[in-house]
């Protein structure tokens, strides 16, 4: 028995084969392309550049190197200067008439230059005072048997000094030493009067030179403004003051004293840096 087999195709289903693949190739597509996007976005995120911090300010530091220039008022005291009279042609030396204990009032200004170091600074400071630093006395004594009516007084009508500073800086804070020459106007004069016997002065009125030695602390309230508190010891050496008695039997005689000026001095001062 033959068989034949015949097969039938349908138009409609030729047709309907290929839009079924095209359907599946656009879902297979869509899922690929939302896949790959996905990827992308997440590599996307990884990428992105995380937010800087802003940079912390760099701290200011104070620098105290410079020219300034200021004005201080301060007082001077402790002054130690002993009064004797001698008179080595006819043998008389008398000690310790009296003393004088200079002090008083003064002020003026100062300039200098600072140069930093590091913490460390050094630097040169000059000053010039008006001052009323002074003394006198007033008292009766006996040499060789006569009473004498002595008087005198220490004037220290101006002064100043010129000496480098050294200190060390904790910012806008110096602590520092300082010394070296110091100069001044000294009005010294000492008398004694014995009446009829004779009466002697004994005086001086110029320039004298000697050292003087001292610390202080300085502060930077402002970038161009300081103050200060300043401690110096201010000599100015030995000087011998003569006169010559006049009247009496010691009339024409040579008497000595021998000037110690020196004292104590605190000020406060301001400055400004340029």
């Amino acid at each position: 028995m033959h068989f034949e087999t015949t097969a039938v195709f349908s138009s409609k289903s030729f047709v309907s084969r290929p839009n079924m693949n095209i359907r599946t190739f656009l879902k297979i597509g869509s899922a690929s392309l939302a896949l790959i996007g996905s990827v992308v976005m997440a590599r996307a995120a990884d990428l992105a550049v995380a937010p800087v911090e802003p940079a912390a300010p760099i701290p200011y530091a104070f620098s105290w190197t410079g020219f300034y220039v200021g004005a201080n008022i301060g007082y001077g005291f402790g002054g130690e200067d002993e009064v004797g009279a001698h008179a080595p042609s006819v043998g008389v030396s008398v000690n310790n008439i009296a003393k004088f204990d200079d002090s008083g009032v003064f002020g003026g200004a100062q300039a200098g230059y600072n140069y930093q170091i590091g913490s460390f600074v050094v630097g040169l400071e000059a000053d010039i005072q008006g001052s009323g630093i002074s003394d006198k006395f007033s008292k009766t004594i006996t040499a060789a048997g006569i009473p004498f009516a002595t008087s005198g007084k220490s004037d220290i009508t101006w002064f100043g000094t010129l000496r480098p500073r050294v200190g060390y800086a904790w910012d806008r804070i110096l602590v520092y030493g300082t010394g070296g020459l110091a100069f001044g106007g000294v009005d010294y004069r000492v008398s004694g009067d014995a009446g009829a016997l004779g009466r002697v002065d004994m005086k001086s009125d110029d320039t004298r030179v000697g050292w003087t030695a001292g610390a202080g602390i300085e502060y930077a309230f402002l970038d161009n403004w300081s103050t200060k508190l300043e401690y110096k010891y201010v000599n100015f050496g030995k000087d011998k003051v003569s006169g010559v008695v006049v009247g009496g039997p010691g009339d024409g005689t040579v008497v000595t004293t021998n000037e110690t000026a020196q004292f104590h001095a605190v000020s406060l001062g301001i400055n400004y840096k340029f």
